[in-house]
């Protein structure tokens, strides 16, 4: 009898070159021997007609774009998505990582993680393989695909790994009953036991954002927010006994995956309203290695994924309605204008 968890349906047609192919091949062999059945194809109709068969396991689905009309990926994800939205699918193209319109059009369409990097794909399928796995305690179910019998833990992981750019993010809460505005991220603050409870905010609420450039090629790190929210530049709150320029590295290794180096500010806003204050720091930045900027591309409660883009791509993102608001172009314009960066200085970490 079989011990796999998942069905592994890869669609991909390799060249004779094709080192990626090769290398996922033996990653898959190695890393996961028993766990996942491997199914290879290299035409569309015939992962289809698999997928469309009567299987057993729950799937994960690897595809690239297709270089011919009998191998493209595009059909067999809009099959799946017709199905369910328990299938978990990757989308391996570095053409599609490069361009943000793309990138857009198939997270719309139910992928759930485009990517150009094979350490981010068995890092995933590191994170998916507990899902499928017995749960001693079957307590709850998915709210959007109805995945039965999950534990805590099981629920925790799955939901922002599979539903992070659902639209209706707001549902009732399987745990506490409450209704959520994002369920993802209610998980990670409310029921995670790893999460030291911290006392209500005070009045006057902090964020720290971040305007990072990458001076080799001057492209621009934005986040693809969750719930088809649109691309944004990465921060969030302060925490309470955070440094803001500490806050702004932590939110952009969360959000984007990437390390940064905070180099200067841009803008720094105090708003006051009738119930609270609001302050806000805008950074600039650099990578802190260059050589070493992937962006994520494994969603999770915080974003569904970050890129690079240049300005003019930027630009176009703004025409097509897939940025959150309008504030990245403006400092991306800022910067190619050669806009002043204040030195860091001005935020004194101490009194006098």
């Amino acid at each position: 009898m079989s011990s796999a968890l998942f069905d592994l349906i890869l669609l991909w047609l390799p060249t004779e070159s094709d080192t990626d192919y090769i290398e996922l091949q033996n990653s898959v062999k190695t890393e996961f021997p028993t766990q996942l059945q491997v199914n290879l194809f290299t035409k569309t109709q015939d992962a289809i007609k698999y997928f469309e068969s009567d299987r057993s396991l729950p799937a994960i689905v690897i595809t690239k774009l297709g270089m011919t009309d009998e191998s493209l990926g595009q059909p067999l994800i809009e099959t799946i998505r017709r199905h369910d939205k328990r299938t978990f699918i990757i989308l391996h193209s570095y053409k599609v990582c490069a361009d943000p319109n793309l990138r857009w059009y198939f997270a719309e369409l139910g992928v759930n993680m485009i990517t150009e990097f094979l350490t981010q794909i068995r890092s995933v399928l590191h994170k998916l393989i507990p899902l499928g796995q017995p749960s001693p305690k079957p307590t709850y179910s998915c709210p959007y695909c109805k995945w039965p019998s999950l534990s805590f833990s099981q629920l925790y992981a799955h939901v922002p790994l599979y539903h992070t750019n659902e639209t209706g993010l707001s549902v009732k809460c399987d745990v506490c009953q409450r209704a959520t505005r994002n369920y993802a991220v209610h998980l990670h603050e409310e029921h995670n036991q790893d999460i030291q409870q911290t006392p209500s905010a005070a009045p006057l609420y902090a964020f720290a954002l971040v305007v990072c450039q990458r001076k080799s090629d001057n492209r621009f790190l934005l986040v693809q927010e969750s719930g088809s929210m649109g691309f944004w530049l990465p921060g969030g709150r302060v925490e309470v006994g955070e440094q803001l320029d500490k806050a702004a590295e932590r939110e952009t290794l969360e959000e984007a995956g990437v390390h940064v180096k905070i180099t200067g500010i841009l803008k720094i806003e105090f708003t006051p309203k009738s119930n609270m204050n609001r302050l806000r720091v805008i950074f600039f930045a650099e990578p802190a290695d260059e050589q070493n900027c992937e962006p994520k591309t494994i969603p999770d409660y915080e974003s569904y994924g970050a890129m690079w883009l240049t300005y003019d791509q930027t630009v176009q993102c703004g025409t097509q309605n897939q940025l959150r608001g309008s504030e990245p172009l403006k400092w991306f314009k800022y910067i190619t204008q050669s806009g002043t960066v204040h030195p860091l200085s001005i935020l004194s970490k101490s009194e006098l």
